[in-house]
């Protein structure tokens, strides 16, 4: 008995076979298929009758960027699969599957990872920041993710960060990965077109002052949307997720930037580095399955 789970990014769609323990007992992927709908969900099909094909399956589950509306599998909005929009994949998956099918919103996935078994765990109120190509994010309260009145709780992103200079820029444009290697390539007279990865960015602060420059006022940014999110939760714990997370120096430059902040020692909160990275789409979505089939069983026990 097995469970099939989804992590659907811009480039890559990663996709794991996961015990009833929560255990990875298989795992690949394949080039996120941006073609249409119909390529997509086949290219999902296929793949669940491989797996079909060795296990028996219970259920599948969907990590997903974007706006998800809660227990329906309908996609309001699906970051960079612009076909998506509108589409629900939960319908479509079962034109060709019998078990249940449950699609979440990426951030809502890794937190609950984070609130079960990671960087959250026993903690009641959590906030989760991802830094990456844009800035996202999910908020728990007494341990249940919230949604928000149009599902979108977690938009960090979209925090306005200058309003005298340069009012229309986002948290997005300031303080998110794709933002700092921008800034760098621009510093280093380096086209853009060519690849950087942030981690060499934080290596590089170390031996050259005016990179360091860059990366102080780019944390400067990051610490100041954490900053925002802090007085406006005020949770135990702040988890910051996201690739570049995984480079111990990144915590450290946030704290310094926020202990330049006269106000953070009257709003004061624990940041702390997500422990599930590349998985934590991937084991969120199989608790929030796991939890819906749960429910199921128990409403159908009630009936």
């Amino acid at each position: 008995m097995a469970y099939i789970c989804f992590d659907i990014g811009g480039t890559n769609s990663k996709h794991a076979l996961v015990n009833e323990k929560g255990i990875i007992l298989k795992q690949g992927f394949f080039p996120t298929i941006h073609t249409s709908t119909e390529d997509f969900v086949s290219g999902l099909v296929e793949q669940i009758h491989l797996y079909e094909a060795v296990e028996t399956i219970e259920g599948v589950a969907m990590s997903i960027p974007g706006i998800v509306k809660k227990g329906t599998g309908e996609l309001i909005t699906a970051g960079a699969l612009l076909h998506l929009y509108g589409e629900n994949i939960q319908d479509l998956l079962l034109q060709y599957i019998s078990y249940p099918v449950y699609v979440e919103n990426d951030a809502k996935c890794a937190l609950m990872a984070e609130l079960t078994f990671g960087a959250a765990e026993g903690l009641r109120d959590v906030v989760l920041m991802t830094v990456g190509t844009g800035i996202g994010g999910a908020v728990a309260y007494d341990r249940q993710i919230l949604y928000g009145n149009e599902y979108k709780i977690g938009e960090f992103g979209m925090m306005r960060m200058d309003m005298i200079n340069e009012p229309d820029k986002t948290m997005h444009d300031y303080a998110s990965t794709a933002a700092l290697i921008r800034e760098f390539k621009a510093l280093k007279n380096v086209s853009q077109e060519t690849f950087v990865d942030a981690r060499t960015i934080l290596e590089e602060m170390e031996t050259d002052p005016v990179v360091n420059e860059l990366v102080e006022r780019w944390a400067y940014y990051l610490a100041t949307g954490i900053f925002n999110v802090s007085v406006s939760f005020n949770p135990q714990r702040i988890v910051i997720g996201g690739g570049i997370s995984a480079n111990p120096k990144l915590i450290p430059l946030i704290k310094k930037q926020l202990e330049r902040n006269i106000h953070w020692e009257n709003h004061r909160t624990e940041i702390e580095t997500a422990i599930y990275r590349n998985d934590a789409g991937i084991i969120g979505a199989w608790i929030f399955l796991t939890a819906h089939i749960n429910r199921k069983i128990q409403s159908e026990k009630g009936a």
